[in-house]
């Protein structure tokens, strides 16, 4: 049964012609009221041929013919023309209508027609696509020629054996042509014995089916092998490609084999081969996951530290492991996205998701993941990348901020600050929340706290200590920094506090970098309750501190 689609603006006539022409089961019809739905529909409806109506509104059967041609190639058509349009006959056949149909009165007549013209031209297509494939297989034959080919028939005796053979083996064709009984192998091997060629001739259901040790190839089989008779007894690795040679009616008259000399090649595999394995090696030490994947997420490699997070054993790999089915089901289509995202973009953004084990039970982790690209084709092929196990990470920072919550309650507690100054910037930072519970300053966000903005609330009579028990600790003299010094509040009123500090960072030249420290008040009244001892020209403001 043919498939044909039938283009016309006419539903009745659509309706009708369907019918009739799907009435003996020769044709399945699907219909389209308009040019543009019919070219919708032709990619994907794998149609016989094309029945088109000419006079269409938007687009008639000759733009049509164009566009089938120009996207489809030799589509079959045939266009429905009215009486007296011959004009319309002759655009349609020069722009490639195979037939055309004069609408008329006798729709029986016409229909018996339509079927004529619709199996002849779909047989023409058919007898023409079948002498583009002969014409393509003496293509394939010719194509053999450049490589050493020889050609047996059907006896196993020699009747081709071309230039680049006789340069590979010495044997001259004279010497060969007509012979059989496997005189072609001795070249090879230094004795006779069947080759692949023979295997074709012998065994034709190779070529239907994969069998261990060769490759199957649009009718052809291909293999490896070493010829150990070559080269002076040296050997040779040769690729070696076989198949059938048949007549104009299918009947196979003989078989043909090309050789390869890829000894140079084989070498490189070897030494790709110490490659990865050295590669597997290193792999195989990294205390992180490692894995490369098909675009599918089919593993294709794992190193130890991989298989040994999710419970598995490199055994497990020829069952098959899809990637997909080690990440719970609420991160799988995220992670799907993200590992088609990477492939697509060749990004190597890491991405945490929630992973399963064997077992059944989780853990989270990191993946990174960076494009397999072809080296032939340069298209992603697959992803490769790491696997970071944040279980002890997660563990650590619980903990890491369990005993930050306990070191802020034991400040709060204690009435205790800490402080930290960059010695670049002279910044102060970390004590703003001291500042306000203690001294009772709210600090506008953004405007950074200095060390020459906490001096005007320094008693100007403990500048001079502080300073001296500063560079003391700097310059290695004292493990700390340890000063007792009056502050003044919000208020007004002056307190004594007491702070100790270390430097925790220096440049190689031993400069400080960073001090850090604590400071907390004393339980004891200030000696110095002037608000503003010394003639101290700096005035107490809701921020910072203004000059008076």
């Amino acid at each position: 049964m043919y498939s044909i689609l039938y283009v016309d603006d006419d539903e009745i006539l659509l309706n009708v012609n369907k019918i009739y022409l799907e009435k003996n089961g020769d044709f399945s019809v699907d219909v389209a009221n308009s040019a543009a739905l019919a070219l919708d529909r032709i990619p994907s409806g794998q149609y016989d041929a094309i029945l088109s109506d000419y006079q269409m509104p938007g687009m008639d059967g000759i733009e049509l013919l164009k566009l089938v041609r120009d996207r489809h190639g030799n589509l079959p058509f045939i266009l429905f023309t009215g009486k007296g349009r011959e004009e319309v006959v002759m655009e349609a056949l020069n722009n490639g209508a195979d037939f055309y149909v004069q609408k008329g009165p006798d729709l029986k007549g016409m229909i018996v027609e339509l079927r004529y013209k619709l199996n002849r031209a779909i047989e023409r297509r058919r007898i023409g696509d079948e002498l583009k494939q002969s014409r393509q297989q003496m293509t394939d034959i010719i194509n053999f020629l450049p490589d050493a080919t020889f050609v047996i028939d059907t006896r196993g005796r020699v009747i081709a054996w071309n230039h680049a053979i006789e340069k590979m083996t010495g044997c001259r064709k004279e010497d060969i042509l007509g012979k059989g009984d496997y005189e072609y192998a001795v070249p090879f091997f230094g004795e006779r014995r069947p080759m692949l060629i023979d295997t074709v001739l012998q065994d034709p259901h190779v070529l239907n089916q994969p069998c261990p040790g060769f490759r199957l190839l649009e009718n052809k089989i291909s293999q490896d092998l070493f010829a150990p008779g070559m080269n002076g007894g040296r050997g040779a690795y040769l690729w070696v490609h076989a198949g059938p040679l048949c007549d104009a009616g299918g009947i196979v008259e003989g078989a043909i084999e090309t050789i390869r000399d890829i000894s140079d090649i084989h070498q490189i595999k070897h030494d790709l081969d110490l490659s990865r394995d050295a590669n597997l090696g290193f792999a195989n030490i990294l205390p992180v996951g490692v894995y490369e994947m098909d675009l599918a997420c089919r593993l294709t490699f794992a190193n130890t530290m991989a298989y040994e997070m999710f419970g598995l054993v490199p055994e497990d790999y020829s069952q098959g492991i899809n990637i997909l089915d080690y990440i719970t089901t609420p991160d799988r289509e995220r992670a799907f996205r993200d590992i088609q995202s990477a492939a697509r973009q060749g990004t190597a953004n890491g991405q945490e998701y929630l992973l399963q084990k064997s077992d059944s039970s989780t853990f989270p982790a990191l993946l990174y993941g960076a494009p397999v690209i072809d080296p032939e084709t340069k298209q992603p092929v697959g992803l490769r990348g790491v696997i970071i196990d944040l279980t002890q990470r997660r563990q650590e920072a619980q903990a890491l901020l369990e005993s930050e919550e306990r070191l802020k309650l034991a400040l709060a507690a204690g009435n205790i600050g800490i402080w930290d100054v960059g010695m670049r910037d002279l910044e102060v930072r970390d004590i703003y929340n001291w500042c306000h519970t203690t001294l009772g300053y709210d600090f506008e966000p953004g405007i950074p706290l200095t060390v020459d903005k906490c001096k005007t609330i320094i008693n100007p009579l403990d500048l001079p200590n502080i300073i001296y028990a500063f560079y003391r600790h700097i310059r290695g003299k004292a493990p700390l920094f340890e000063s007792n010094f009056r502050v003044r509040k919000m208020d007004g009123i002056w307190i004594w506090v007491t702070t100790r500090g270390k430097v925790i960072e220096r440049t190689a030249d031993g400069e400080p970098l960073r001090i850090t420290g604590t400071v907390n008040a004393m339980n004891c009244a200030a000696e110095c309750n002037d608000p503003n001892p010394r003639g101290n020209p700096w005035s107490v403001g809701s921020f910072g501190f203004k000059r008076k």
